[in-house]
């Protein structure tokens, strides 16, 4: 099977200039080391990694480097060049742990005995060390360590044991603060940053041989200066609650500058440090001395003063994460700028009245100059923080955007109006001059049960003035919601002051513009008042402290005067410009570009029902079920039955099994068990019994939610009903039969509880599985030319299974076909050892017949072995039939890219 590539191609054009290696030597060096067993794989796949770099790949005529194992060591590269005459000496571990010194301590022990074995025997000392395991490498300048090798240690033992046989040693190596070293990670499942840090690992090396050993430095810059400040925070400070914002933000500010007479390390009390003001706080010591080696801090007095010009911002930054409120980047800002520009004009800030309702510490305003700017934000403190920030703005002032007024009419009640005179004046004026209003701002994204997001309390939220307002007026659960609360009251402003020229610049989640049942009233009121006009589509991983697995969207919106009917089109296409940051190494900076050459923007689809895919699949229940009145498992997987959780499904009469459904979008058809089939019913709501008439729906439906791969910016979209009209339906159909017998959350399972030693200790009977799909005489032909007497002796009596008859008068697409005969090659091969896997296991109820694919795999997972390479072949096929009903997907229309 073709290897999966680790480190994509389009990442190249983030490194301006490959040095030593390429994307190719990533991939197979983060391979090997993930795949490794034993310590010599290590080795070997470092070794590699280091000939490629160094003997391989010359950088320069004069290179010739030579790599060998003198005294048994892991690694000696050396070289001649008298401008470059590197000695390295390699060592690799496997199952250590190098952010800890005791490992880093191990490594050089057994470094430091192998220096003194080669500089009695070959004459050689080596002026760099570089140790690794399997995810971590650090690098150490080797004179440092010089000194050890004239000590009385005990030589005698072998390299490898000296961590163990040389207690005088590691005891001086743990206590010495050069082992104190930035400490390189290699995640294979982040290989963009696994690349940066090997180029960096390989530029220290070549640095400390170039500079006669002095540490590897990186530049300071306003762009990297809050990736270090985030950095130095986390390993430096033991008990981070116990230091305020500011006093972080001046100890990194002072140390970085070398303005630290009055920040330093408690002679008499370990790893504690001392401020001014005579508090003392726990950090790391060592970590504090070491971390500023890695950055060249020889700073001239205007880049002195342009980095403290910044302590601010990462003060109030700070303050910000800490009360968890999402912060808006600076490049963002910029970008949300041009949107507002292309939506009202290049003029905005000079001609319009602009509102920031949930300014924070102005981040979105500060970098430029308004004509008629308000902020607001919940807290004094924040109005505090940020008074020196748009010094030109009307007004800067603390306001509850979500209760403050909202119970006031201006016409009447003026004079209660919490709101700053000059804006409610400028309100006023505004409905008879027609001056556009345009509120800008970021919202909170939590729900009013997600307090901290908008960090004030439970009462004030959960039963604040605008949700209370949104109920009254049914605008739906959206209610709960607290950008939809921020946009709910725009519109009573713009009612309340009868305003005409109004705007929106939000920053929030996706989700509502993918519609549903939870936001449709919501979204035909709002939709019906305020026209989208552009937008931007972004990682969440984007903003500070927030998960990269969801979008965010910047939107501009103008009212439509006269809007307010509430009838919007059942599907609404919107298209957002899907956007990323990326560091441009040319330029040096932080830039804004499309996040790739072929997905250069994304729509959203708003979905109602009965447009949506549930509703249809839905649709061919019958209109007064019949439930079943038997007994029968209550499933929460494929051989186990619900405990200590209510039962939420019901079989119905003649039901074939139960399909857990739960909504609509990519993301949860995918995680959080939001899709499955099992053949009995399931605990879990939100599911639909699966009958004759509705079963082609149902496998059209499964195969749909769980074969498209959800990405951060299709993961909430919604799908739609198929079009059944297409000439692609009905192979769709009959892929997905196969689809959804086969997939990982096919759950269909037979039970035999005769001897009650099944999971199902509620249930003591035979459960059949209409999904099995062979053919009964296949089977007792099979079991018999086996000798598999169990199997038979259960096929007595019995007859073929509903899908069995459906597969038989089915003729399949070639992909689909190469999964069912792959998956029967399987069945086959395995019932030599069926018997041993019942007796192996009992609770599979592997005696039964009609056995399903997840049974199967159990079985397959008992004996390994011998039915390895045809599960890799069933997983490859699989794959390829998965990929074609995702591309049917979308020719049918039910998602839109």
């Amino acid at each position: 099977m073709k290897q999966k590539t680790l480190l994509t191609k389009d990442f190249q054009k983030i490194i301006k200039k490959q040095r030593r290696f390429n994307s190719k030597d990533v991939n197979v060096l983060l391979s090997k080391l993930k795949t490794s067993v034993v310590e010599k794989d290590v080795e070997d796949a470092w070794r590699e990694f280091f000939t490629t770099c160094f003997v391989k790949n010359k950088t320069d005529a004069n290179d010739d480097f030579t790599i060998s194992s003198p005294e048994n060591v892991d690694g000696l590269i050396m070289s001649d060049n008298i401008v470059f005459a590197l000695k390295l000496l390699l060592e690799f571990k496997k199952d250590t742990n190098l952010n800890k010194v005791y490992d880093r301590a191990r490594i050089t022990a057994q470094c430091i005995h192998y220096m003194r074995l080669l500089s009695d025997n070959d004459r050689i000392r080596p002026n760099v060390i570089c140790g690794a395991d399997q995810s971590k490498a650090f690098v150490l300048y080797a004179p440092n360590f010089y000194d050890y090798l004239k000590h009385n240690y005990n030589w005698k033992c072998r390299p490898s044991d000296a961590y163990r046989q040389d207690p005088q040693l590691m005891k001086d190596l743990i206590t010495d603060r050069n082992l104190s070293v930035w400490v390189y990670e290699f995640d294979y499942r982040k290989p963009k940053q696994a690349y940066i840090n090997l180029q960096e690992l390989i530029d220290e090396i070549d640095k400390l041989a170039q500079t006669n050993g002095n540490q590897y430095q990186v530049k300071v810059t306003d762009a990297n200066i809050t990736g270090m400040f985030s950095e130095f925070k986390r390993i430096v400070f033991n008990n981070p609650d116990e230091v305020t914002a500011r006093e972080s933000v001046t100890i990194f500010m002072k140390l970085l500058i070398g303005d630290n007479t009055d920040y330093y390390l408690h002679p008499n009390k370990f790893n504690v440090l001392h401020l001014p003001n005579g508090k003392e706080i726990s950090v790391d010591a060592i970590a504090l001395k070491a971390f500023f080696k890695h950055f060249n801090r020889q700073l001239k007095p205007k880049e002195q003063d342009r980095l403290l010009s910044i302590a601010d911002r990462l003060i109030e930054d700070e303050t910000r994460r800490r009360k968890g409120d999402f912060w808006t980047p600076t490049i963002w800002a910029n970008e949300a700028d041009k949107l507002l520009q292309d939506a009202f004009g290049k003029d905005y800030k000079e001609n319009s009245i602009v509102w920031d309702c949930a300014a924070g510490t102005k981040n979105l305003t500060r970098d430029f100059v308004y004509s008629d700017l308000y902020s607001s934000t919940i807290y004094q403190s924040e109005v505090d923080l940020g008074e020196k920030y748009n010094p030109e703005a009307k007004e800067s002032f603390q306001y509850d955007f979500l209760n403050d007024d909202i119970d006031l009419n201006p016409e009447s009640n003026g004079e209660k109006w919490k709101l700053p005179k000059t804006l409610f004046i400028a309100l006023k004026e505004a409905a008879k001059t027609n001056k556009r209003v345009i509120f800008y701002t970021n919202p909170p994204y939590g729900t009013a049960n997600n307090l901290k997001k908008y960090g004030t309390s439970k009462s004030n939220i959960a039963q604040s003035k605008i949700n209370a307002y949104m109920k009254k007026n049914d605008y739906g659960s959206a209610a709960q919601q607290l950008y939809a609360q921020f946009f709910v009251r725009v519109i009573k402003i713009v009612n309340d002051f009868h305003l005409k020229n109004v705007g929106i610049g939000f920053f929030t989640n996706a989700r509502f513009f993918a519609g549903g049942n939870y936001w449709q009233k919501f979204n035909n009121k709002f939709f019906s008042k305020f026209k989208f006009i552009k937008g931007t589509m972004l990682n969440a991983g984007e903003f500070s402290d927030t998960s990269n697995t969801w979008p965010i969207v910047f939107a501009t919106y103008k009212y439509q005067v006269g809007g307010g009917g509430g009838d919007v089109p059942a599907i609404d296409k919107v298209s957002f410009a899907l956007k990323k940051s990326a560091w441009d190494e040319e330029k040096g900076e932080l830039l804004i570009e499309s996040v790739n050459k072929k997905i250069k923007n994304k729509t959203m689809l708003q979905v109602y029902k009965p447009n949506d895919l549930s509703s249809w699949v839905r649709e061919t229940l019958p209109p007064k079920p019949s439930y079943c009145l038997d007994t029968y498992p209550q499933l929460s997987g494929a051989l186990v039955e619900s405990k200590g959780k209510r039962p939420s499904g019901k079989l119905l009469k003649n039901s074939l099994g139960y399909m857990v459904f739960n909504s609509d979008n990519i993301g949860e058809g995918t995680t959080n068990g939001g899709v499955w089939i099992a053949s009995s019913s399931a605990y879990k709501g939100h599911g639909i019994n699966v009958l004759p008439e509705n079963f082609k729906r149902v496998v059209v439906g499964f195969a749909a939610r769980r074969a498209v791969k959800p990405t951060w910016y299709n993961a909430q979209d919604n799908y739609v009903r198929p079009d059944i009209n297409n000439s692609k339906y009905d192979e769709f159909v009959n892929d997905s039969l196969i689809y959804s017998l086969f997939d990982n959350a096919s759950y269909q399972a037979a039970y035999r509880n005769w001897k009650n030693y099944s999971n199902l200790a509620n249930f003591k009977n035979k459960w059949a599985n209409q999904w099995f799909w062979l053919d009964i005489d296949t089977v007792r032909e099979l079991t018999n030319e086996y000798n598999q007497m169990q199997l038979y002796n259960d096929t007595r009596g019995d007859t073929n299974r509903y899908v069995a008859k459906m597969v038989n008068q089915t003729t399949f697409s070639p992909e689909a076909k190469a999964v069912l005969d792959i998956v029967n090659k399987i069945w086959l091969q395995t019932l030599s050892c069926r018997q041993s896997a019942i007796l192996a296991n009992e609770t599979l109820s592997l005696e039964a017949w009609d056995a399903g694919w997840f049974q199967l795999k159990q079985l397959v997972k008992l004996f390994p072995d011998k039915n390895q390479i045809l599960m890799l072949e069933f997983k490859e096929k699989f794959e390829i039939l998965k990929k074609k009903i995702e591309d049917e997907v979308y020719d049918l229309n039910m998602l839109s890219r």
